[in-house]
C-alpha cells in the first residue's frame, strides 16, 4: 500500500478517501468540482498521480486518441502515459494543448510520461530524437522519460520501430547503461525533469543503480492480479522507485473468459457489494498494493469508471483473495529477443496460462459481463 506520507491530500466533506482537488478545475456538466486522483512524491522531488490514463490501443490514433485524451482531461485525469513505439505522440500533444488553450488545465498540472525506443539506444541517438519526441508533443519538457525496454534494437530509419531481416528482428549491443547515461543528461538540460525505466528486472534496476549518477524514480512492467510481481515490487519500493503498472486488468477477454478471475464468481460478489465494475474494483485494488495503474481506454464511460475509485475501500478480506490468485503467466513477452542478453524476462514461460484462483471460477452472466468489463485493455504496455 502507498505510505500516506507519500501522498497529496485534501480534506473534503463528501468523501473520507486522500485526494487532490486541484487548482485548475472548472465545472464541468453540472459538477462544482472535478475530484483528481492522490498524487504520490517521487524520488525526483516531483508528484505523479497514483491514476494514469494509458494511451497504447492498437487504434488509439488520430481523432481517436485526441477525443479519448479530451475527454480523459475534462473527466478529470492529469497524469498521461504515451511512448514513441505507440505512433499517438502527436495526438496526444495536440489534445492537451487545446485543454491548456480552452483553459481547462495548465501544463503544471500535467503529467505527461512519453518513452525512449528500442531503435534509439545509441547514446548518440538519445538527445536527437527527445527534441523530436518534445516537437511532436509540443511541450518545452517530458515530466518523465523512460527507457521502453533494455534491448537495442538496430536503427534502420526514425520509423521502422522493429527493424527485420530474414525473419529475425536485428538487435544490438548497446549496453543500457551507456543509454541510461545519455538519458541522464536530458535533465541536466531540462528537456525531461524525470526518467526512469521499464520492462527491467530486478538484477537490471540494481545495475543501473550501482553503474549511474541517479536511479530511476519509476519502473513500468506488467502487473495485474494473479502477476503481482511482489518480488520486483517490493525491491522497486525498498529502493525509492514507484512501479507504474501496465495491463492492470489482465487484458480481459470476453470470448473466452480470460483471465477467469476477471468473470469468476467472486468477481460477480464484489461487484454487487462494493457497486462497482469489476475494472473499478481491479484499480482500487491495485492501488491499494502500492502500483499506479495506468488503463488504457477510448470510450467515454469506461474513461469516467475508471477515474471514480476514490470513495471506496475494498474490505481486509477482499483484498487477501485478490492477493491469493493464483500466480499465471506474463501477457507481454517480447519473446522475439529472449535470446539477447539483456532480455529480462524468464526464457522457459509457456505461451499459454491458465487461469485458476480462489475467485471461485464461475463465468458472469452475459449481462453482467457487458454492463461491469471494462473492455478497452486489450493489449498493455
Amino acid at each position: 500500500m502507498i505510505p500516506s506520507r507519500y501522498l497529496t491530500t485534501c480534506d473534503d466533506d463528501n468523501s473520507r478517501v486522500a485526494m487532490i482537488l486541484g487548482g485548475d478545475q472548472r465545472p464541468l456538466r453540472g459538477e462544482s468540482t472535478i475530484l483528481l486522483a492522490p498524487k504520490i512524491k517521487l524520488s525526483s522531488g516531483y508528484e505523479m498521480p497514483v491514476l494514469g490514463f494509458g494511451t497504447i490501443y492498437f487504434q488509439l490514433r488520430g481523432f481517436q486518441c485526441t477525443s479519448a485524451v479530451h475527454c480523459a482531461v475534462e473527466t478529470g485525469f492529469r497524469h498521461f502515459d504515451t511512448a514513441y513505439y505507440y505512433e499517438n505522440e502527436k495526438d496526444v500533444g495536440e489534445a492537451l494543448r487545446t485543454q491548456i488553450k480552452m483553459g481547462n488545465i495548465s501544463r503544471e498540472n500535467i503529467f505527461l510520461t512519453t518513452k525512449l525506443w528500442n531503435t534509439h539506444h545509441d547514446p548518440r541517438d538519445v538527445r536527437r530524437i527527445c527534441e523530436q519526441q518534445l516537437k511532436l508533443l509540443g511541450f518545452t519538457y517530458i515530466d518523465l522519460y523512460l527507457l521502453h525496454f533494455p534491448v537495442g534494437y538496430k536503427h534502420m530509419c526514425d520509423e521502422i520501430l522493429k527493424p527485420m531481416s530474414d525473419g529475425k528482428l536485428q538487435t544490438t549491443d548497446v549496453d543500457y547503461i551507456d543509454t541510461w547515461n545519455a538519458m541522464e543528461e536530458l535533465v541536466k538540460l531540462g528537456m525531461v525533469r524525470s526518467i526512469g525505466l521499464s520492462n527491467f528486472n530486478m538484477e537490471q534496476v540494481q545495475r543501473v543503480i550501482q553503474c549511474s549518477s541517479s536511479k530511476p524514480v519509476v519502473n513500468q512492467v506488467e502487473v495485474w492480479p494473479g502477476f503481482l510481481q511482489k518480488d520486483l515490487v517490493d525491491y522497486c519500493r525498498y529502493n525509492g522507485i514507484v512501479v507504474t503498472a501496465y495491463s492492470p486488468f489482465g487484458q480481459p477477454n470476453r470470448e473466452n473468459h480470460s483471465p477467469t478471475y476477471f468473470f469468476s464468481e467472486g468477481m460477480k460478489r464484489l461487484v454487487k457489494k462494493y457497486k462497482k465494475t469489476s475494472g473499478q474494483i481491479v484499480l482500487r485494488f491495485l492501488v491499494d498494493y502500492g502500483v499506479v495503474p495506468i488503463p488504457k481506454a477510448a470510450n467515454p464511460l469506461h474513461i469516467s469508471q475508471n477515474l471514480n475509485i476514490f470513495d471506496f475501500k475494498l474490505d481486509d478480506s477482499d483484498t487477501r483473495a485478490l492477493l491469493g490468485i493464483k500466480p499465471k503467466k506474463r501477457i507481454v513477452k517480447y519473446d522475439i529477443v529472449k535470446e539477447h542478453p539483456f532480455y529480462p524476462f524468464e526464457r522457459d514461460e509457456e505461451s499459454q496460462y491458465q487461469d485458476v484462483n480462489n475467485l471461485q471460477n464461475v463465468p458472469l452472466a452475459r449481462e453482467q459481463r457487458e454492463s461491469t468489463l471494462n473492455d478497452d485493455d486489450q493489449r498493455g504496455e
